[in-house]
């Protein structure tokens, strides 16, 4: 029985879960060895501290909020109060988070790739190029080929608001062609927000189908992955495929694709439902703020400037 609910608790959480929960567990464990602490004796006011030293060192409040999250799920069986839940270790994050905004520091979205970049992409990435500086350059049989899943993986992930994980988990199971044309489906078997694997069907458009049928060998395993490597190697294709293109990469990430159907959405005017719909969020202030700067050039003081003439130039 004892099994079966240490096998259950561990199905709770996603393996991306479980190892970030780790990656925050072992900094706390770091921080109370190097400060005389015993481990699983936390106190709150030793989570304080630690919490602060994490942010004096640069530590982002997202990667406060997470570690603090893990400390507190290793700590949910100890008998009495669980320290990391405390409303003092709660202020203290508030008062960071204000510290934070009033330094400037805020979180970084990833860069957007809409439709437009996903068009000029398009039309760059069958060019062949040295996939490390100083290395060989492709032959065109080989861009080509790598073309293919580029197109592929940007096409379909970019249509279904997808994740880096729900990406990189499909299948050629979870891609449904309706015999008598029309839109492709993939089925999304779970996700961040899904845990519990309920799943949900999200069309693509035709061309990102198209791209699809390229990339698929004609006795392909049903059960493979389509786009068959890691979350690192995903970024740096992205990454490669938009330089290329001549989009600036700064802050281009495996998330741009689900940042920038979201705002190509929102300028085609989808209200809000539509949008949590589309990109499965279950919070309204989650998807606005994948849209905020689209939105800002749809206030009434943006229709308004639009429509004034320019200022006269001083003589």
């Amino acid at each position: 029985m004892d099994e079966l609910i240490a096998q259950a608790e561990t199905a709770a959480l996603s393996a991306n879960t479980h190892k970030t929960y780790r990656t925050g567990w072992n900094s706390w464990a770091r921080w109370a060895a190097a400060n005389g602490q015993k481990i699983a004796k936390a106190t709150v006011k030793n989570i304080q501290r630690w919490l602060a030293d994490l942010y004096r060192q640069g530590k982002k409040m997202a990667t406060l909020r997470t570690y603090l999250a893990a400390v507190a799920y290793k700590l949910r069986s100890r008998a009495g109060t669980n320290p990391a839940r405390d409303h003092r270790v709660r202020l203290l994050l508030a008062g960071l988070a204000r510290d934070a905004a009033e330094r400037g520091i805020t979180t970084r979205q990833a860069g957007p790739l809409r439709r437009e970049h996903i068009q000029r992409i398009a039309a760059a990435v069958s060019a062949p190029r040295r996939n490390q500086p100083g290395g060989r350059l492709e032959t065109p049989e080989q861009a080509r080929e790598r073309a293919d899943a580029d197109i592929a993986m940007l096409a379909v992930g970019h249509n279904a608001l997808l994740r880096c994980s729900e990406l990189l988990a499909l299948t050629w199971n979870d891609i449904d062609h309706p015999p008598d044309g029309g839109l492709a489906t993939i089925w999304i078997r779970r996700s961040k927000t899904d845990q519990n694997g309920e799943g949900a069907a999200v069309a693509i458009f035709e061309y990102a189908s198209q791209a699809l049928a390229r990339l698929r060998k004609a006795v392909a395993n049903p059960d493979a992955r389509i786009f068959d490597f890691s979350p690192s190697t995903a970024r740096r294709r992205i990454k490669a495929a938009a330089r290329d293109a001549g989009i600036d990469t700064a802050n281009i990430s495996t998330h741009s694709l689900r940042v920038g159907m979201a705002q190509d959405l929102a300028a085609s005017g989808i209200n809000m439902s539509g949008l949590m719909l589309a990109g499965r969020w279950h919070s309204p202030k989650t998807a606005a703020l994948y849209i905020r700067r689209v939105q800002a050039q749809h206030t009434p003081a943006a229709q308004h400037l639009k429509t004034q003439q320019p200022p006269i130039p001083c003589s």
